[in-house]
């Protein structure tokens, strides 16, 4: 399968208030890191020709609920992946939804001198890896996606988008 074979299909929802999301923008960096993951992606048995990935920004409150509800941590966190992995007709294989959380995301920004785009990004491909399965729970396999993470970051250099997102006025 060549790169132009495999299209990506990315549902944007925002239900955080505060902030304001460039949506073509946003499945446009999707689409990028999809890309340069293809081999993960085109690994995963069932894969055909198309993947999806479902973006939902939700508010801190909402953040904290899933990942209670969800991981045991009663904390805000910039991101969660919820893998699914089926396939879906009209749509082709369901990588999973990704749960952000731009407050966090601003404050993760913020505490590593980093640019709030640059942040979005970097989770948003951390998040990616967890859908194709890499996990950070053992020290090889922290290494392993570590390794891939700054890989695929670094390819994005360059080509990200700014203001994908940004606060209400």
């Amino acid at each position: 399968m060549k790169e132009s074979d495999l299209s990506v299909h990315c549902r944007v929802e925002l239900s955080d208030p505060g902030w304001q999301v460039d949506t073509k923008a946003l499945m446009a960096l999707v689409v990028r890191i999809v890309r340069l993951m293809r081999p993960e992606i085109t690994g995963i048995p069932g894969v055909r020709r198309a993947v999806a990935v479902s973006c939902y920004f939700v508010a801190a409150s909402q953040m904290q609920e899933l990942n209670r509800d969800h991981r045991g941590k009663d904390s805000v966190t910039d991101m969660l992946s919820f893998l699914l992995g089926y396939a879906a007709p009209g749509t082709g294989w369901v990588l999973g939804d990704i749960v952000i959380c731009m407050d966090a995301v601003e404050s993760k920004a913020v505490r590593g001198g980093n640019k709030l785009e640059d942040q979005l990004a970097f989770s948003l491909v951390h998040s990616m890896l967890h859908l194709v399965g890499l996990d950070h729970i053992d020290e090889p396999d922290r290494m392993a996606m570590e390794h891939r993470e700054e890989d695929v970051f670094a390819k994005l250099a360059g080509r990200r988008c700014s203001d994908v997102a940004r606060r209400r006025a």
